[in-house]
């Protein structure tokens, strides 16, 4: 689920830059029967979308959905079938924290299974601080997150909107800073609501600025701009176009986003329309799963239907073209390293 709207700067965001689209909230599965109400509100009172469902509804629900923040499992519930599929889920979503429900009543059974099945991490739903203590925990752990910054909408999603979607079913945190409104390429409110339309599609944050389209390379507050946004969603990841382009706009954001995100773990560079032959790409995503959900996304830019670079055959054969970089991938996204971390998040 995705809210948006134009919001005024908060959550420690730079001016200049306002929140049109808000991500999805973090869902949380749980695998329970009565007795949480307590735990239900509190989870809702953090931010969260809780979800009690029985456990063979889970794996369906996780490959449709893409992984749950956290797991939290009834311990009376946990017998041999469960412990089954709970190892299923486990291998659809490793990142989802597991967390077993028990208090004073619970059984020594569930807790026995839930030791061998090496979950270890237990919490009383009853007692307050220590749901409290959980979700801080859950708030402020570390994960990955994804932040992707283009100068006008519709630069992220075609370069690396796959990529974005795939992010995401690893429940990874996807922003999007797009530095203007693209008012040269068409009406600025129409974009605006196009570029929230595909943020909502990507389940996805929308940052936008209002940089003046095609004088970006001007603007010497950029780069203090685009650090004030990673300060705020502390990206592991950060995407951006390639220095590799035609467009003045391109070029300006790459370089004060490579300045901006010196301290990032790791940075690639999208391919763009407008990218020139230079453009040398050494990392290939596959996107296999999520190219056709690509074409839907794009569709949101309605006011850009006539740009050849939207159509869905040519996006489709873009991705067919990259994917021979891989073995045994019908389609792939290429992104150039400026920095890579050992452990790859795609």
């Amino acid at each position: 689920m995705s809210s948006f709207g134009a919001h005024a700067p908060a959550d420690g965001l730079p001016e200049g830059i306002v929140r049109e689209a808000s991500g999805p909230e973090q869902v949380v599965l749980v695998w329970g029967s009565a007795g949480l109400d307590r735990l239900m509100t509190a989870l809702l009172d953090a931010g969260h979308l809780p979800l009690l469902l029985t456990p063979v509804e889970t794996p369906e629900l996780v490959e449709l959905s893409g992984a749950p923040a956290l797991l939290l499992v009834d311990a009376d519930l946990l017998d041999d079938s469960t412990v089954e599929i709970l190892r299923t889920v486990r291998d659809l979503a490793p990142q989802t924290r597991v967390c077993v429900l028990a208090g004073p009543g619970s059984g020594a059974g569930g807790l026995l299974r839930a030791l061998r099945a090496g979950l270890s991490e237990v919490v009383d739903p009853g007692d307050e601080s220590a749901v409290q203590r959980l979700l801080l925990h859950e708030e402020g752990r570390e994960g990955e997150r994804v932040l992707a910054v283009g100068a006008h909408p519709d630069d992220v999603e075609i370069g690396a909107g796959a990529t974005l979607l795939r992010h995401r079913a690893l429940g990874h945190p996807v922003s999007i800073l797009t530095l203007s409104r693209g008012a040269v390429g068409g009406h600025r409110e129409d974009r605006r609501r196009e570029a929230v339309g595909a943020a909502v599609a990507l389940s996805a944050e929308l940052l936008m600025g209002d940089l003046p389209d095609t004088r970006m390379e001007d603007e010497p507050g950029m780069i203090t701009l685009i650090e004030g946004v990673i300060a705020t969603v502390r990206p592991t990841t950060v995407y951006v176009h390639s220095a590799a382009d035609n467009h003045q706009d391109h070029r300006a954001v790459h370089h004060a986003t490579v300045i901006a995100a010196r301290r990032v773990p790791q940075l690639f560079c999208y391919q763009s329309p407008s990218s020139r032959n230079e453009f040398a790409p050494t990392k290939f995503v596959a996107v296999d799963a999520t190219i056709h959900a690509k074409v839907d996304v794009l569709a949101s830019y309605r006011s850009q239907a006539t740009r050849h670079y939207l159509e869905p055959d040519l996006v489709v054969a873009s991705a067919r073209y990259w994917a021979r970089q891989l073995t045994h991938t019908r389609y792939a996204e290429p992104f150039e390293v400026l920095r890579a971390s050992e452990r790859a998040s795609v």
